[in-house]
Order: C-alpha cells, then sequence, then structure tokens
C-alpha cells in the first residue's frame, strides 16, 4: 500500500466555509475505497489555518501516520483554474491574521532555513492529466505569503516524507452560473484531487499499474 496523507484547511478570515475541507469529506465518502484498490490507502487530515504549532502538528502527523507522500490542498480564492504549486517560500506576511487572529510573528518561517523549497511530486504531469480530463489547471510558482504556503514549507520539510506537493483549489462554480464562468465545479476538483492522487503514488510505486477510471 501507498500511504498518503491528504490535508485541507478549516475556516479563516473571509472564507467561513473552506471548499478544501469539503473535499476531505467528499475523498472519504467517495474515493477512499476505490483507491484503495488501486493500493493506495488515504489518511485525510484538516489542519486549522493558524501559525501556531503548524510546524509542529505536521511533524507529528508525520511521525504517527509515516506516509509515503503528503498532499495538501487550500482555497486560493483569487483564482479560477486549479493550481499545481511549484515552491514554497520562507516568507510570510506578517499583516494578515490567522483564523485565531493572529498574525504570523516574523517574516521569515524558519530562521537560516532555505528562501525555497520545491515540490516533490510530478507536478507537470499533474497539469497534463488534469487538462486532459478537461479540468481547468496550471502550474504556479507562486503559493502566496499566508498558512498555505507556511504548511507547504514546513511539510517539505519533513525529510522521511518522498513526495510533498500542495494545489490550491478555487472556489467551485455556482450551479447554473453564467457560462462564462470557467471555474472546475467541485465535482471536478474531487475527480482532479483523485487524479493527481493517482499520479503521485504512480510517481512512488513506477511499476504499479495505477490507472484512475473515475
Amino acid at each position: 500500500m501507498i500511504k498518503i496523507l491528504v490535508t485541507g484547511f478549516g475556516a479563516f478570515p473571509g472564507v467561513p466555509s473552506n471548499p478544501s475541507s469539503a473535499l476531505l469529506f467528499a475523498l472519504k465518502k467517495k474515493s477512499r475505497s476505490r483507491l484503495q484498490r488501486f493500493g493506495i490507502a488515504l489518511e485525510l487530515r484538516e489542519l486549522p489555518v493558524t501559525y501556531a504549532g503548524l510546524r509542529m502538528r505536521l511533524a507529528r502527523l508525520a511521525n504517527e501516520i509515516r506516509p509515503d507522500a503528503i498532499l495538501q490542498f487550500g482555497v486560493a480564492g483569487g483564482r479560477e483554474v486549479i493550481c499545481v504549486e511549484k515552491f514554497a517560500r520562507n516568507h510570510v506576511d506578517t499583516r494578515n491574521p490567522d483564523a485565531s487572529g493572529k498574525p504570523a510573528p516574523k517574516d521569515v518561517l524558519v530562521a537560516h532555513g532555505p528562501s525555497v523549497l520545491k515540490a516533490r511530486i510530478p507536478d507537470s504531469e499533474i497539469v497534463a492529466a488534469l487538462r486532459r480530463a478537461g479540468i481547468p489547471s496550471a502550474l504556479s510558482r507562486d503559493t502566496g505569503d499566508y498558512v498555505c504556503n507556511a504548511s507547504f514549507y514546513h511539510a517539505l520539510r519533513l525529510a522521511k516524507v518522498r513526495a510533498v506537493g500542495f494545489i490550491h483549489i478555487p472556489f467551485p462554480r455556482v450551479q447554473h452560473a453564467a457560462t462564462k464562468d470557467k471555474k472546475p465545479r467541485f465535482e471536478d476538483i474531487v475527480r482532479a484531487a483523485e487524479i493527481a492522487i493517482v499520479i503521485v503514488a504512480r510517481a512512488l510505486r513506477p511499476n504499479a499499474v495505477l490507472r484512475y477510471a473515475g
């Protein structure tokens, strides 16, 4: 079994209902048993949108679950397509409070840490697969400077985890929205997550037959 820790986030200022949390519920309800047949075991966890204790929380999850991969999902309200992130940066905007109402204490996440860390997933392959499936998607070089980027950076510092990636999802298209709305529907976001999970698992076990058929 390939064990993949999939994380989403809870509510934060301006986002009382986070679609990445709804995505975790959908993966638990619809996808976990199906992916298990591909030899993929999902561990699903919602993270609070807070800076305090974030690094230790991720380290504790990694120690308890011992995943082969961590795939994180977060919402990016200003985007219209699913964005597979290439980099996390050792930087944070201290002006924006987290869900506890507190900003980050410093503008760097880790003193003397690398300024940039690169994703450890086949990001281009995931984007290509999503586009073939008709799901609007793109590679992104900017994970932002909020808790999403912080979580991605800390996860990438977990050396024992072979694959680590982050995918930003937009707010899903509202049902019966105008045709000019190019954002994916929620069911497309779930399908995109399944595709990404299978590709990550296949990269970890290249000789296995893992084909997404959703």
